[in-house]
């Protein structure tokens, strides 16, 4: 992974629900160190969303899934739904 130290570190110490959104193709963040992090990151609850495409393209059906995912943690607001899959 490319990214600093801290960076690695500290993934190891979200554990908050957390939808990551990759673009295949991102000229900025290389697909190969995002799925590192992904795989860093101790939260129990999280969902990797791959996506073709460069950096400042997100299909709109990419954009209604992140409203989704974080609407449905919302609405309940208890820690326990951030255990759940979305339905």
């Amino acid at each position: 992974m490319a990214a600093p130290q801290r960076v690695a570190r500290d993934a190891a110490r979200i554990t908050a629900p957390l939808l990551l959104h990759v673009q295949r193709d991102d000229e900025i963040f290389p697909e190969a160190g995002q799925l590192e992090l992904f795989d860093r990151i101790a939260s129990r609850t999280k969902y990797l969303c791959l996506e073709a495409g460069s950096h400042t393209h997100t299909p709109p059906a990419a954009v209604a899934g992140w409203r989704t995912f974080i609407a449905e943690r919302l609405k309940d607001g208890s820690r326990e739904s951030w255990e759940s899959p979305p339905q």
